[in-house]
């Protein structure tokens, strides 16, 4: 039957979205689309992509890409840009920095397993910080990992993530982020299908559309990363 409809991501009312799917479930794939969707929609957007795989897109020097090594350069990046913005609402000092700007960390959670424990904490700190009072300042955050804990998301964190489901991901996966009741709805999927959980409403089921023309794409995510 093909695709029915589009689902739209309302990033004013969902403002941060988890991404969780097992290897070969399509996840980066749809990380990439929706990247690629928000550059061609949102034309003053700005992104700061952190990919531990450093797969994501082809690197370039001038771009906000941050592969391997380098994801807490972006993550720090992008909390230096947060800070500065708190800074000027609270002493009024431009009210129109308020662009989109995006924060995507693809393997999220295979990052923080690399990192010492110490280090890794306070990474988990300073994300919730940013889960909870991003969205005022129009800065929002996606993350992508194979695997979901709730411990990976301290002081209530993970309430402020939308969650899509791809694949076949592990039903404690699952139900770190869906009551019983939701998990019960959900089915393992194939590659590229799955379920959005937004907002405490039973599972959607959804479809990863296919991509036509990859060096569009590929040229929307170089776009919003150097813009």
């Amino acid at each position: 039957m093909g695709l029915q409809h589009y689902t739209k991501w309302d990033y004013e009312v969902f403002p941060h979205l988890l991404c969780l799917g097992n290897s070969g479930s399509g996840k980066s794939y749809f990380l990439r689309q929706l990247v690629a969707r928000i550059s061609l929609n949102i034309p003053d957007a700005k992104a700061w992509i952190c990919d531990y795989k450093n797969e994501f897109m082809r690197p370039r020097e001038d771009a906000r890409f941050y592969g391997y090594k380098s994801v807490l350069d972006g993550f720090n990046d992008y909390i230096s840009l947060f800070e500065e913005r708190l800074h000027n609402n609270e002493n009024r000092l431009d009210d129109t920095q308020h662009e989109f700007r995006l924060l995507l960390i693809d393997e999220y959670i295979s990052w923080l397993n690399s990192l010492e424990k110490k280090e890794a904490e306070e990474i988990k700190k300073r994300m919730a910080n940013l889960l909870f009072m991003a969205r005022s300042l129009n800065m929002h955050i996606v993350l992508g990992c194979q695997r979901g804990m709730a411990e990976s998301f301290p002081f209530g964190s993970r309430d402020c993530l939308n969650v899509i489901f791809l694949g076949s991901p592990s039903r404690e996966s699952i139900h770190s982020f869906c009551s019983s009741d939701e998990a019960a709805m959900m089915e393992p999927c194939e590659q590229g299908a799955g379920y959005i959980v937004f907002d405490g409403k039973p599972p959607a089921a959804i479809t990863v559309p296919t991509v036509k023309d990859m060096g569009r794409l590929h040229a929307l995510l170089a776009d919003i990363v150097t813009r």
